[in-house]
């Protein structure tokens, strides 16, 4: 069947093809009926010729004028409603100011004698009072930067006269730069643990990884570097930081104020450590090793029995920290409905 279907497809292929007559193009393209041509009235192309020619020629300088007064009208409507504005703010502030000028007598009373809400510190608060306590700390780092300053010069003028001072003398010269440099090791660590804080405010209440990613909070890397650490260099700037120009040992990455006897900081010159909640021991780890304890691979200060806090103290260090509320008779009311 196919078979068939093949040859009669060749025979139809094969077929000659009819050849059309030769005048067949003349006699369609005569039966073929075009539409007349439109006729254009010549009058009005003449009139509107000349507004055309008007147009073209004065339109560069039409366009500017229509646009400038656009922007005129614009801005005319904008003032207007400015000024509607501004009478409408004058009213409503003479109206505030009139309710407030005259108060009732008995809501002041009873406000006056309502005892002031003792709630936590907010976290403006807790800012303000830390900017105070840099501004304390710089202030102290520019005494002791005198007194070094001093004692350089005292240094130079021995050194120029040898023989002057006595044995006795050159030990209690010694003695005192060695306390100013201890002292300004203290204020390095207390500023490291105001600026760790710092940045716990700004990255959810906990303590950078690295010291390093605190260098915005801190005024200079200077205090990274122990006045007494003679192994290392002391850097000018933070361009130039590296973990080599620390003296310190960070000891409580991502760690919280709310763990306060936690070691922040600590000096292996002097033995000094700053804790997590901002507060430095001096000569702790010198004078007092057995009171650093380790607690699941952390180093905590634990506080001898002279050192304990009275109850007034410790009442309010819970409080800060949250573990008590801050008004007593509230947690009664909550407990004792």
């Amino acid at each position: 069947m196919i078979n068939r279907e093949q040859q009669i497809e060749q025979l139809l292929r094969g077929a000659p093809r009819p050849t059309p007559p030769s005048d067949l193009e003349a006699k369609l393209l005569a039966q073929i009926q075009l539409p007349p041509p439109a006729r254009h009235n010549s009058s009005s192309q003449n009139a509107l010729a000349p507004r055309i020619h008007w147009l073209r020629r004065w339109w560069p300088a039409l366009a500017p004028a229509a646009l400038s007064a656009a922007c005129t009208v614009v801005v005319s409507v904008q003032v207007t409603e400015i000024q509607s504005l501004k009478k409408s703010i004058e009213a409503l502030s003479q109206t505030a100011g009139t309710s407030a000028i005259a108060p009732k007598a008995d809501s002041d009373q009873h406000l006056s004698e309502a005892p002031a809400p003792q709630s936590r510190p907010t976290q403006e608060q807790e800012i303000e009072r830390l900017k105070q306590l840099v501004n304390k700390l710089r202030s102290e780092i520019a005494t002791l930067e005198q007194m070094r300053v001093e004692n350089d010069k005292l240094r130079s003028q021995i050194a120029a006269a040898p023989g002057v001072l006595t044995a006795e003398e050159t030990a209690a010269l010694d003695q005192a730069r060695d306390r100013a440099q201890s002292i300004q090791c203290v204020n390095n660590l207390k500023q490291l643990g105001l600026a760790a804080r710092i940045w716990a405010l700004d990255n959810g209440d906990k303590f950078p990884v690295d010291p390093l990613q605190m260098t915005n909070e801190m005024s200079t890397p200077k205090i990274l570097h122990c006045p007494s650490d003679a192994t290392r260099i002391e850097a000018s700037n933070f361009s130039a930081y590296t973990a080599a120009n620390c003296s310190y040992d960070y000891l409580a990455p991502c760690a919280t104020e709310l763990d306060p006897w936690r070691v922040l900081w600590r000096c292996p010159v002097h033995g000094h450590i700053g804790l997590s909640d901002g507060s430095v021991q001096s000569d702790v780890a010198k004078n007092q090793p057995n009171s650093l304890v380790q607690r699941e691979g952390k180093l905590y200060f634990q506080q001898p029995a002279t050192m304990e806090m009275d109850a007034k103290n410790r009442e309010a260090f819970e409080r800060r920290y949250g573990l008590k509320p801050a008004n007593p008779a509230d947690s009664n009311q909550k407990t004792n409905p």
